[in-house]
């Protein structure tokens, strides 16, 4: 996956070299559009999240992007489990330290390939898009069984996943709430690249309902701590695909 990723972007890259040479042509029809905002669902191998994007022409068939993405981020060495312990058990990921979300900031420019010239035809789009990205690590915290000094009956305790402690599966109920040590987030620094291609299929030229294919990746300046006995990573590569719909003015 990481080496596709990385394949893909570079090819989405260079195509923005030739884009940025290309005509500057604009569909009469779409004269007197000048800006577009714009909401997605994101689904990536490893989370989903959200997207929204803001453009503003500049010039022509190129359009100054201002992108936001927030997206889970999961390891993938990670595995949904239930304890055999409990008639009806909750699920959790086996250890898990963190929930990772990534907050992406990106700030490009997007190129028209084509004009959507009659109804029920598609526009296609190049964009590329850099900026910082925020990791949010929210440790993860589990639910654990205590017996009672007679063995006779049981309570639950909510306790923050430590691995050296936590060695024994059978006594794992579940994950807690997911507010459960939502104050203890901690936030790491780093960078983002994004390159996509749009299609948009909108009946109208002031409306966006489009397709977004693209590569993006995350560079931190260490290691981003997602799961224990794993190795975990500072660069994050991955293919991903958005649902955006919006408005055009």
């Amino acid at each position: 996956m990481r080496k596709s990723a990385l394949l893909i972007l570079i090819v989405l890259l260079s195509v923005s070299s030739n884009m940025a040479q290309s005509g500057e042509k604009v569909n009469p029809s779409e004269s007197g559009i000048h800006r577009e905002l714009s909401g997605g669902f994101v689904w990536h191998p490893r989370g989903l999240g959200i997207n929204v994007k803001s453009t503003s022409r500049k010039a022509g068939n190129r359009w100054r992007v201002l992108d936001f993405d927030l997206v889970s981020m999961r390891h993938i060495k990670e595995r949904r489990i239930r304890s055999a312990s409990f008639s009806a058990p909750g699920s959790y990921f086996y250890g898990k330290l963190n929930a990772t979300y990534f907050l992406r900031a990106g700030f490009g420019y997007r190129w028209d390939l084509s004009s959507k010239l009659y109804n029920n035809t598609v526009a296609a789009k190049f964009q590329v898009s850099a900026g910082p990205t925020l990791a949010f690590l929210k440790p993860v915290y589990l639910e654990i069984y205590y017996p009672t000094p007679d063995n006779q009956a049981g309570f639950l305790v909510s306790e923050r996943y430590d691995p050296q402690k936590h060695t024994d599966q059978t006594v794992i109920f579940g994950n807690s709430s997911f507010f459960r040590g939502l104050g203890e987030t901690r936030v790491r620094a780093g960078l983002n690249l994004k390159a996509n291609v749009q299609f948009d299929w909108s009946d109208y030229s002031d409306q966006i309902q489009s397709v977004e294919m693209g590569a993006a990746l995350d560079f931190y300046g260490r290691e981003i701590p997602i799961m224990a006995f794993a190795q975990n990573k500072k660069v994050f590569t991955s293919l991903y695909i958005c649902l955006n719909i919006g408005n055009r003015w």
